[in-house]
């Protein structure tokens, strides 16, 4: 399943209402179907998915999931919706940095003072609010992959584009889906792509991927089916760096000088406080994502120069 970037925010609400709310349901055991109607059943249920589609799914998890050391910006644009229904769109700028096994840094800026940054180091992992000027530093675990789960278990908090970041990007990306077809021809960003769609009963999520030897993520949309008004989740990809110089020092989670500690919780928290902007995660048709960890880091606040390191760099 897509754990982390679409399926999370029904994990944490049921998980929430456990908590509020613990009972035990015991159910009367359901009378055995014919033969053939659980067989149609099993059919049903085993995923349709395009072998092209799936094989371009695995190029592109391959390729990624190779990379040691590497940076990308993106453009994220969130339905946000109101109460009475209403769609407001919330944009951000973000750049991520990733040195595998367990380094990651995070940096965004966007709509309605959003500026944030994360550093994990395999050992701690620091969320700063630079807006508000507060940060929280949590002991965290091992590997890149570990953290996302320890965070997703701990914390309820589920990082959108977390499964571009995760050793198997196919399997995070494939295993919830009931369909997938590879659609055919695109450009995003005047890179020729091919264009995938996956989905299930609640959910649709489109892929672009480059076409030629670098298979990388170009755009990535969430349709969530289940919501009346349909809001989606649209991530642009730029500025892949496959090969980026990056110093120890970029994941150092060191507490900032100019900021004041909080609780941990107090970053989760608050995605239920309805705020519009939702500063502490984005809501996709009332479900909390929390953002302000992964999604990304503002490509002008890294103190870097893609000029000086002489990795491979695009735009």
């Amino acid at each position: 399943m897509i754990k982390y970037t679409m399926f999370a925010r029904n994990c944490l609400l049921g998980s929430l209402a456990i908590g509020l709310s613990p009972m035990h349901v015991f159910a009367e055991e359901p009378s055995p179907k014919p033969m053939e109607e659980a067989a149609a059943e099993v059919v049903a249920a085993i995923p349709q998915i395009d072998a092209l589609a799936d094989k371009r799914m695995r190029e592109m998890s391959d390729l990624l999931g190779k990379l040691k050391s590497f940076r990308f910006s993106v453009e994220i644009v969130n339905d946000n919706v109101e109460p009475d229904g209403q769609k407001i769109q919330i944009g951000r700028r973000s750049r991520v940095e990733v040195k595998r096994p367990n380094g990651l840094r995070v940096e965004s800026q966007g709509d309605r003072g959003w500026n944030k940054m994360s550093v994990f180091d395999g050992k701690h992992f620091l969320l700063h609010d630079r807006g508000e000027k507060v940060y929280s530093i949590i002991d965290a675990p091992g590997t890149l992959d570990e953290f996302f789960q320890y965070l997703f278990e701990k914390y309820g908090t589920s990082p959108p584009l977390v499964d571009f970041l995760l050793d198997d990007v196919h399997g995070a990306l494939t295993e919830g889906a009931d369909s997938g077809a590879l659609l055919g021809d695109a450009f995003v960003a005047e890179k020729a792509c091919d264009h995938l769609v996956f989905s299930n009963d609640d959910l649709e999520w489109q892929i672009w991927i480059e076409k030629g030897p670098n298979p990388l993520p170009r755009k990535f949309v969430i349709t969530y089916k289940d919501v009346d008004v349909r809001p989606q989740y649209m991530a642009v990809f730029r500025e892949w760096d496959t090969n980026a110089s990056l110093d120890d020092a970029r994941f150092a989670t060191t507490a900032p000088a100019d900021a004041t500690s909080v609780p941990f919780e107090r970053f989760v928290d608050r995605r239920s406080e309805g705020d519009g902007a939702d500063q502490e995660g984005d809501d996709h048709g009332g479900a909390k994502h929390e953002e302000a960890d992964h999604d990304g880091a503002d490509h002008g606040d890294a103190d870097h120069d893609d000029a000086d390191h002489g990795a491979e760099t695009e735009n």
